[in-house]
């Protein structure tokens, strides 16, 4: 639901003409992303999957050094930007929103490792929602999303520090030992979250640097689209990866981990996939308000990358609630390699339809590499499960065709 009120507030404000909002959100958090992933590195997902230790050592991180620095981070790039057509004013609140939502991550991540699923929605959604209400009674779009951030991270708070099972509040036991730590502590998923950053991120930068405001904030817009349905169906494999993470350490009584989280997202993804390729046309220019035509097969392209991107996730999410950040790595970086072998061959003609098609490609290719494997995996297992028992040891007694159809 919180993905969908996402995806409705950028096609609303896209209809309503806000293209600058949109253009200045979309440098902003392409921008100050790198900024939070240089110095967080994989903090994010170690706060979700390690140990008590290890998690202080984020949230110290987090509160004493990386805040400061987007800070300062996000005046730097909106005075670099305001003198290329973007409001100084949305620049600056787009960096208050990455801010904000940073440090309710963690709250929500409390969470989420908790098992309070319910409780997380609940916070994510009617936050969204305040900020949909906002934004339709006439406040620009990077302002709506500022006091929802904010609203989130209190409420966020609020919650993880209530009942049997609540947590200390998230000002308490900091310290600078602690926090650079956690620079070695993220040490192995620093690298996934540079390429996942990368992945998400490249095209809408490179996009501003060959183009104007304009096509910038429809393809911002789009893109921005196309995130919020991955969070969709992101927020179904966050079940598994903390059952993977409550088992691994131990973390009370847990449940057996199945496939239907994996199977009921990816489903999702081909579903919602199927609906926007096939309305494109009258969602960019009807619904979004697009004055480009060629909208329309940009989306169209993000759209057909979904169910792929989601395969991906969710290979790389359940090996980190297992603890090998290793596979969960490979894989996001490959992604990245890929994105970034597209971008560089289009560069002296890149425009968004390029773009769009590097994810696509991306995407697709290390997908099918994973399903392939997986494939490989299981017929090999199937084989090896097939063959009779002692059959090598035996082998003057041959089973009749019909028990070995039948092993």
């Amino acid at each position: 639901m919180s993905g969908l009120l996402n995806a409705g507030m950028l096609a609303y404000s896209a209809r309503q003409g806000q293209t600058g909002e949109l253009a200045a959100y979309s440098v902003m958090t392409a921008a100050l992303t790198w900024v939070a992933i240089l110095i967080m590195g994989g903090s994010s997902l170690l706060y979700v999957s390690g140990n008590d230790d290890e998690r202080r050592s984020v949230r110290s991180q987090r509160l004493l050094l990386a805040v400061p620095a987007m800070v300062v981070a996000t005046l730097l790039i909106a005075g670099a930007y305001a003198g290329r057509g973007y409001g100084t004013a949305a620049l600056i609140s787009a960096g208050g929103v990455l801010i904000l939502n940073s440090l309710a991550e963690l709250r929500f991540s409390d969470l989420i490792r908790g098992m309070r699923f319910l409780a997380a929605a609940a916070a994510l959604t009617t936050t969204r929602l305040l900020a949909t209400l906002l934004l339709i009674a006439g406040v620009p779009l990077t302002f709506a999303l500022a006091v929802g951030a904010a609203s989130y991270l209190l409420t966020t708070e609020v919650l993880a520090c209530r009942g049997r099972s609540g947590t200390r509040p998230m000002w308490r036991d900091l310290s600078l030992p602690a926090a650079r730590r956690a620079f070695r502590l993220n040490r192995q998923l620093f690298t996934y979250s540079l390429a996942d950053a990368f992945t998400g991120k490249a095209s809408t930068i490179a996009i501003s640097l060959v183009a104007g405001p304009h096509v910038v904030g429809c393809f911002g817009a789009l893109i921005s689209i196309y995130q919020a349905l991955i969070a969709v169906v992101f927020s179904g494999l966050r079940v598994p990866m903390a059952i993977r993470t409550r088992r691994r350490h131990n973390l009370g009584p847990t449940e057996a981990v199945n496939r239907d989280g994996e199977v009921i997202s990816i489903g999702g993804a081909t579903l919602i996939a199927a609906v926007v390729i096939v309305s494109a046309p009258w969602l960019a220019t009807s619904v979004l308000g697009l004055q480009i035509p060629a909208s329309a097969t940009w989306l169209q392209l993000l759209a057909l990358a979904l169910p792929f991107t989601t395969v991906n996730r969710a290979f790389a999410l359940n090996r980190i609630g297992d603890g090998n950040y290793r596979a969960a790595t490979r894989v996001v970086v490959s992604i990245s390699v890929a994105v970034a072998g597209g971008l560089l061959v289009q560069a002296m003609g890149l425009g968004p339809a390029g773009a769009a098609a590097t994810t696509l490609g991306a995407e697709a290719a290390v997908a099918g590499v994973l399903v392939s494997l997986a494939a490989s995996r299981w017929y090999r297992s199937r084989k090896a499960k097939g063959r009779s028992p002692g059959a090598a040891d035996q082998g003057h007694d041959r089973p009749r065709p019909s028990a070995a159809v039948g092993g």
